[in-house]
């Protein structure tokens, strides 16, 4: 009845299987035109100076321009249906977040025309969008409404899909229920074999709610079979986005080495030109678990590029690791600084597991685990604070910069908020109020 957005272009721009699922229909067979050229957008993207908004555009025009001779239904099934594929494709190519507001504009017409038989797959791409940068609310929100159109028109798989994103999302927020966590008779209806984007997703919410119970072990088991025996990958998209949570799972099982085959394989199918969201991936899983790299580094270049920024909560889990790197390595101060960043981070977002993570190692570092509520400081966000103490040691802009993975215009701007905050207007009357705290 769609187009299965888990299953096509890989983010290096390979074809893979793309196919359209559910029953023969109209929309179906629109989607299988549209289908064939998906691969249109990896080869596209790959030409220096063709950016991925410039295939896409080529793209759509391929595709009208192909179906331009032929009637055009009523509810807009081929248009609607070229745009699904389009967005899809840039999901995958991990530019999803760029199109965020197409996307959302896409689902809004899918979901006032009814056409919930393509919508549906439309749907899983973006929630996992909303729960990887962090949008935990509109990701509930969504979850909600498509498992009610599910129920209502018997899709198991789909229902199955959206039961799993509800589970990771339960895990992220740190609210997850005892077990039972899935309802057994929509996953009697659904072949995990034949539907590797539903075991992916499947695999990797009970491994995120079984750490969330305190239960790593399970948590290792349920994302080392999101790679095979050999390290290749259940899923050839979804599967490698889960490369530094399944090496965080594993330093702290012992079992790093175990996972040197698949980090070596996400590697090589990555290319020379991996996204940027994989570029932080894979740099925080090296650090974790290659012995032969020089973890620093590694941290340093996950956590540097600013366009990380898109990819909150996945910069923030680097940013925790790092920060246990640096307790261990008896450099508490620094951790503080960086888990003290975490820790604002995932209470912005609502992330409750990662902020109980960073509340934990913070109280191991000899912090407290929460901001200091008293005095003038207390009315500062924990950054401001943090800021605001380097600037009174005297560093500059650029120096505090460094030092937390921000740019020197972000510090430059928290300071100016802090200022009237401490009723003062120099940096030099900072440095007098601050100097003995």
């Amino acid at each position: 009845m769609g187009i299965d957005p888990a299953r096509g272009t890989g983010p290096a721009g390979e074809a893979d299987r793309v196919r359209a699922t559910g029953p023969e229909s109209d929309l179906a067979k629109e989607s299988d035109r549209v289908v064939r050229w998906l691969p249109v957008v990896g080869l596209l993207g790959r030409l220096d100076g063709v950016g991925t908004q410039q295939a896409l555009d080529v793209l759509v025009s391929a595709v009208v321009r192909a179906q331009s001779a032929s009637p055009r239904p009523p509810y807009g099934a081929p248009l609607d249906g070229c745009r699904t594929a389009v967005l899809s494709a840039a999901y995958l190519a991990d530019e999803a977040d760029v199109y965020l507001g197409q996307f959302r504009e896409t689902d809004t017409r899918l979901r006032t025309s009814r056409a919930f038989g393509i919508r549906g797959w439309t749907v899983l791409a973006l929630v996992d969008t909303f729960l990887s940068i962090g949008w935990f609310t509109e990701a509930e929100t969504l979850i909600q409404e498509a498992a009610a159109e599910a129920t209502v028109l018997r899709l198991p798989r789909l229902q199955a899909d959206l039961q799993a994103q509800a589970l990771a999302l339960q895990a992220l927020r740190g609210t997850v229920p005892p077990e039972p966590w899935l309802t057994p008779s929509v996953w009697r209806g659904v072949c995990l074999d034949e539907n590797r984007a539903t075991h992916a997703r499947l695999l990797r919410a009970r491994g995120l709610a079984s750490i969330g119970l305190g239960d790593w072990d399970g948590g290792w088991r349920h994302l080392r079979e999101l790679f095979t025996a050999d390290g290749s990958p259940l899923h050839p998209v979804l599967s490698p986005r889960n490369i530094a949570e399944l090496a965080v799972t594993a330093q702290r099982v012992g079992r790093s080495d175990e996972v040197m085959p698949v980090l070596t394989r996400v590697r090589a199918a990555q290319g020379d030109r991996p996204s940027t969201r994989m570029t932080l991936l894979l740099h925080h899983a090296t650090a974790l678990v290659d012995p032969d790299e020089d973890a620093e580094q590694h941290f340093h270049l996950a956590l540097v590029n600013h366009e990380a920024n898109r990819w909150p909560w996945e910069r923030a889990h680097a940013r925790l690791s790092y920060g246990i790197w640096l307790r261990r390595c008896r450099r508490t101060r620094e951790a503080r600084q960086q888990l003290t960043t975490v820790l604002e981070t995932a209470e912005r977002l609502g992330a409750g597991a990662l902020a109980a993570s960073a509340a934990r190692e913070l109280r191991a570092s000899g912090a407290a685990p929460t901001p200091d509520t008293s005095g003038l400081l207390a009315q500062l966000t924990a950054q401001q604070r943090q800021i605001a103490q380097l600037a009174a040691r005297g560093l500059s802009n650029r120096e505090i910069g460094e030092q937390l993975f921000l740019s020197p215009r972000t510090v430059g701007s928290h300071l100016y908020n802090v200022y009237p905050k401490l009723g003062i207007s120099r940096r030099q009357q900072l440095r007098d109020l601050l100097q003995d705290r």
